[in-house]
């Protein structure tokens, strides 16, 4: 049933800020009730070998979900999902068999490319066909991006034809222009596909940074190795590939512009688009399947006759990638910090929020999410197909990984900048003693809001936020703080070594997830609801589900 509130009460309900902020209660040192062996327990469960990994739709993603249910059981929380603590996700899967065939030719002449050699597949499926050779347009980038009047497609007409772009985006040190030196949304190859798909492409290719070596191929390889997971109703796609770097100069040989030309327009800014003399056609064979994986959720109820009615969503993604290419002789991509580490930490909190002797106002959802991994797949399912209407969602706590080097003197709300939801955060972390330095000021840009759960929440209107331990550790200083992180992407995220051989500091673990309950508390126990502030890209989403109503 649609409300009949006036627009201008939504627009000041929704737009305005909280005038006095929303400040952190007394919670009488509760928090200190999570311990660092109840989340050493859990993790060393969901990152066991035994797990293999945790795919989605795999016998070792289907125990991991059998895991949360049991335990979400044994604390006594309510099960909200379709089948009691699960809510069953239909998807796709499909895997390029090595007969697939891409052939790249060129003034007659005629190459049969080799998959996993030569190029690697970023879609895979029914529509992942090219079946006549087709001219291949050079645009860049592949970008469209009207706000920084940029448009990679303004000269060229990409409709029938393969849209080849190079990956990243112009090079900027303006944040006002593609965010600067972090990466904006349009670097991502999601994006750059919808673009030329928009433009009536029928295939994009994305070519290597210029000067790209034997690692971004070998980082890109292992990636796109693993099984490609869709929802089972996906929406349109082409086919979409990744060529190897030695390649790259023969699509320029014989073009308007060669491979030196165009690194000059790259490093001027003067990037033009034009035709290549090179077609392109493809074949697939994929092995396929249609399954169903579990997004788990429970929940804690209210103590509030009317504030029950609302929810605080704890979410944390339990998938990982599964069983993929060996390195160095393990093949069992375990996912230890990504993020059995931050769906431990949720335990702890609803195991300390269950058993506490003061029941928050507001009821409590804890869902642990399936195919995260491919693109939020479970808590986009969870959100279009939840019980609960989405006004009823005040606040979107995401946690995914937990601080696992050493305890920390600062947070980092990410996303936080974006709703009341950053300053309750600062209210908080003051009553740990901590502080909470800008995402902007460190390694997270706005980019990093959309790489998780809480991007699917926020795009349906409802304020989230994903806290990060900051780099002002206690024993190590901001810049070698920072090394230590970067090289733990380098060599450990998204390979066999983010396993539990790892160094682990649960004590860190345990002090992240005091931050995180705290804040919880603090949303669930406040009869005011946390609001996007003024102008944010969000704000309008959460108008448009008020009004919608939410019965």
């Amino acid at each position: 049933m649609r409300s009949s509130r006036p627009l201008a009460i939504l627009v000041a309900a929704v737009l305005c800020p909280v005038s006095a902020g929303l400040s952190a209660l007394d919670l009488g040192g509760l928090a200190d009730e999570v311990t660092a062996e109840g989340i050493r327990r859990h993790v060393v469960v969901l990152g066991s070998d035994g797990l293999e990994g945790r795919a989605p739709g795999s016998r070792g993603g289907n125990r991991a979900a059998a895991y949360l249910a049991a335990e979400l059981e044994r604390l006594g929380l309510g099960p909200a999902g379709d089948e009691g603590f699960l809510q069953q996700v239909p998807l796709h899967g499909s895997r390029p068999r090595p007969e697939s065939r891409l052939q790249m030719s060129s003034f007659g002449e005629q190459r049969t490319l080799e998959l996993g050699r030569d190029y690697l597949l970023v879609t895979t499926g029914e529509q992942t066909i090219l079946p006549r050779s087709t001219p291949m347009v050079f645009v860049g980038y592949g970008i469209a991006a009207p706000e920084f009047d940029y448009n990679d497609y303004g000269d060229v007409d990409v409709r029938g034809k393969v849209a080849v772009f190079f990956d990243g985006e112009p090079a900027s040190s303006d944040p006002g222009f593609f965010g600067g030196d972090e990466p904006s949304v349009y670097s991502s190859i999601e994006t750059k596909q919808r673009i030329a798909l928009s433009r009536g492409a029928v295939a994009s290719v994305l070519l290597p940074p210029l000067g790209a070596d034997g690692e971004w191929w070998a980082v890109r390889r292992r990636s796109y190795a693993f099984e490609h997971i869709t929802p089972a109703a996906g929406v349109p796609r082409h086919l979409t590939l990744i060529l190897h770097p030695s390649l790259v100069p023969g699509l320029f040989r014989e073009a308007l512009f060669d491979g030196r030309a165009v690194a000059k327009m790259d490093r001027t800014q003067t990037m033009r688009s034009f035709h290549l003399p090179v077609q392109l056609s493809f074949t697939g064979s994929f092995d396929t399947r249609s399954f169903l994986a579990p997004n788990i959720v429970g929940v804690i109820e209210g103590s509030d006759p009317r504030l029950r009615r609302t929810y605080v969503v704890v979410s944390a993604h339990y998938d990982h990638l599964g069983i993929g290419p060996d390195v160095a002789g393990d093949g069992i991509y375990n996912g230890v910090v990504d993020n059995a580490l931050g769906v431990a930490g949720a335990l702890e909190i609803a195991r300390v929020i269950s058993s506490g002797p003061h029941v928050p106002k507001r009821s409590i959802i804890f869902l642990f999410t399936t195919a995260e991994e491919e693109g939020n797949l479970g808590s986009r399912y969870f959100l279009e197909h939840s019980s609960i209407p989405l006004p009823r969602m005040v606040a979107n706590i995401n946690i995914d990984g937990l601080a696992f080097l050493e305890t920390f003197e600062d947070v980092v709300g990410i996303g936080g900048e974006l709703s009341d939801l950053g300053r309750i955060l600062e209210d908080v972390a003051a009553g740990r003693g901590l502080t909470v330095t800008p995402a902007a000021e460190i390694m997270w840009s706005h980019e990093a809001f959309a790489r998780s759960d809480q991007a699917a929440f926020a795009e349906t209107g409802v304020p989230s936020i994903l806290v990060s331990e900051g780099f002002r550790w206690t024993s190590t200083s901001f810049a070698p703080a920072v090394r230590q992180m970067r090289r733990w992407f380098e060599t450990r995220y998204h390979t066999p070594f983010d396993d539990l051989d790892q160094p682990l500091d649960f004590e860190a673990a345990k002090q992240h997830c005091d931050v995180q309950l705290d804040l919880i508390r603090t949303i669930a126990n406040d009869r005011r609801e946390p609001q996007w502030k003024p102008g944010s890209s969000y704000a309008y989403q959460r108008l448009l589900s008020i009004a919608g109503g939410d019965d």
